[in-house]
């Protein structure tokens, strides 16, 4: 028993400082991973860990890198990016002359400027506000300044990597016009912010809902539900799946994309 107690304090006094609710998140595996960076790293025990996460900026990073799994990559699941540009932007593009785009736990950038490429392709580029959004400062950081390392773009068509990106002191860059399309923004999943935000025409929460409870992740899908003009898609991870999609007015189009009915 006191091995849980102490991983409830740990929770309780890392979310006091961090604004990070590790109670929405499932408990075995989250308290598993978390022991896991503790041996690995070898901080002993959660009140050690604990204050070199209070004293260490860049152990907190790594920590939320760790926790948040900023695993990503551009053009990741080309077939939901190939249905994103043949057919939810095409359609969205038609209806609106403007549209509103948020990227969810954007972690350092592939999909927002992925999705501002393809714009670009589709001369509609002007045509969008993106937004991107992560808790993690240090991704946002690498987010803005646009540097990737060759294994990061390997999904990248060829003809894209050249035309988007220069290859200098041993990374690639992406050019200023796609970086220019892209607001980054902080941003805490478990906040209840989003009544603060604009209405969206497409929302893109990827690879996030699988780590928390069913009672957050409803929650979490309903409140981005409400984001979502009618006509306007959600996308999740592949691996993920919206329960029941129809009590929050969504219809699934593709595996990973829905659709808010009108």
């Amino acid at each position: 028993m006191s091995e849980i107690r102490d991983f409830a304090e740990f929770k309780e006094k890392f979310y006091q400082f961090s604004g990070l609710n590790l109670d929405c998140y499932k408990d075995r595996q989250m308290e598993r991973r978390i022991r896991q960076f503790i041996d690995r790293e070898n901080y002993g025990n959660f009140s050690c860990f604990l204050d070199k996460l209070r004293e260490d900026p860049e152990v907190l990073h790594n920590f939320f890198n760790y926790i948040t799994i900023n695993t990503s990559g551009f053009f990741r699941d080309e077939k939901v990016y190939e249905y994103l540009q043949n057919t939810v932007l095409v359609e969205l593009l038609k209806q609106h002359d403007r549209i509103n785009i948020w990227s969810m736990g954007a972690s350092r950038g592939e999909e927002p400027y992925t999705l501002a490429i393809i714009l670009n392709e589709l001369s509609a580029l002007g045509r969008a506000n993106i937004l991107a959004s992560d808790i993690d400062d240090k991704a946002r950081a690498m987010a803005q300044e646009g540097c990737y390392a060759a294994h990061q773009l390997e999904k990248m068509p060829p003809a894209l990597l050249k035309g988007y990106f220069e290859q200098r002191n041993g990374g690639y860059y992406i050019s200023d016009r796609i970086k220019k399309a892209v607001t980054f923004q902080k941003h805490n999943f478990l906040a209840p912010i989003y009544g603060e935000m604009s209405l969206m025409q497409l929302v893109l929460c990827r690879n996030v809902f699988i780590y928390f409870k069913t009672n957050v992740q409803d929650w979490m899908i309903e409140q981005i539900a409400r984001l979502i003009v009618p006509g306007g898609f959600f996308v999740t991870g592949c691996a993920e799946f919206v329960n029941n999609p129809q009590r929050y007015g969504l219809e699934r189009k593709i595996p990973a994309v829905y659709h808010k009915r009108q």
